[in-house]
This record gives structure tokens, sequence and C-alpha cells, in this order.
């Protein structure tokens, strides 16, 4: 596995993954239509609008494996005053699922973290009923700090945990277990 800083020309790679993670994992939870429609051009803009953006405060690191993108991650450091760095998306194909792709992208980010915002707490939203991402997370150490409704590109909405870390170091560790 090869892991290394997205560039723009990657956008409508991430994109694609983002779009087919969505399909997979977020039925029920975001409207059907989105998913079977235009959820694709739908992350491609947003990928290409982030991507010629990216500055310094931000890291979007892939997983390969050849020519295949395996996983993606992420990351806003000190993004909010209150809640510290955030973890906007982590997505592995499902190709590549339960094989630590996503174990080893939050360990990336986690080094990351520590080493430019060591003193920001790290935090994410998921979906409460995506369980599965749930019980990764809480597996990383992290803890359920409370729910809200939140809209999603799709128009719906659902309600979504925060999730934090209160140090990056604890990420770290937990991820090198």
């Amino acid at each position: 596995m090869n892991f290394r800083r997205a560039e723009a020309c990657d956008a409508d790679r991430i994109a694609q993954l983002h779009a087919e993670s969505w399909r997979r994992t977020y039925r029920g939870m975001m409207r059907d239509e989105f998913l079977d429609g235009d959820v694709v051009t739908n992350r491609c803009h947003a990928w290409r609008d982030l991507m010629s953006t990216v500055g310094a405060g931000k890291l979007v690191l892939l997983a390969e494996e050849g020519t295949n993108l395996a996983g993606f991650i992420c990351v806003t450091g000190n993004e909010d005053v209150l809640w510290g760095s955030y973890i906007d998306n982590l997505h592995v194909a499902g190709t590549h699922a339960r094989r630590g792709v996503g174990r080893a992208l939050m360990g990336h980010a986690a080094k990351w973290l520590r080493d430019s915002y060591s003193s920001t707490s790290i935090y994410l939203w998921v979906m409460r009923g995506n369980d599965r991402a749930r019980r990764f997370y809480e597996a990383l150490g992290a803890a359920n700090v409370g729910e809200r409704s939140l809209l999603d590109p799709g128009g719906g909405s659902a309600l979504n945990c925060r999730y934090i870390w209160r140090r990056p170091e604890d990420l770290v560790q937990a991820c090198d277990r």
C-alpha cells in the first residue's frame, strides 16, 4: 500500500470512490433518489472545488494499491475553536474493506495532526445509523459526545454523532496498536 498527498488531478478518482462508498453505506440514511442519481456529479463538483483550494491547513491523503485507489482521508487542522481539528472524510473502497486501510489512513492523519496541531482535539461526524463506522471509531478510542441532525448534500437530513479524541497522540497510539 502506498500513501501520498492528493493532488488536484486526483479529484475525480476521489469523487468516484466517495460516491461508491455512500451508495454502499448510506442506503436508508440518505435519499435513494440522490444515491441512485447524481451523487457522482455532486461529489465531482465538491472534490474539484476542494482540491483547487487545498492549503497548508488541510490534508487529503490517498491510499493506493498499484493504480487502484483503496481509500482516502480528508482532515482540516484546527478547524473549530471549540472542537479542534476535523476529520471530514474517511472512505475505503469496498474491495479493500477490513484490510486495515482505514486504520492506516487514520494513523497517518493523526501523526500529521500531532506534528502540526498537537494542542487541539480531533472530531468528526458519523451518521447514527452507520454502526460499522461508529464501532470503528470507538475501537480507536473516540467518545461520542452528542448527536445532532445534519443536512446532507442529497437534500435529506439524518441524526449524526460527534466523536472526539482529546489529543492527536491518543489517536496515534490507538492506530499503532
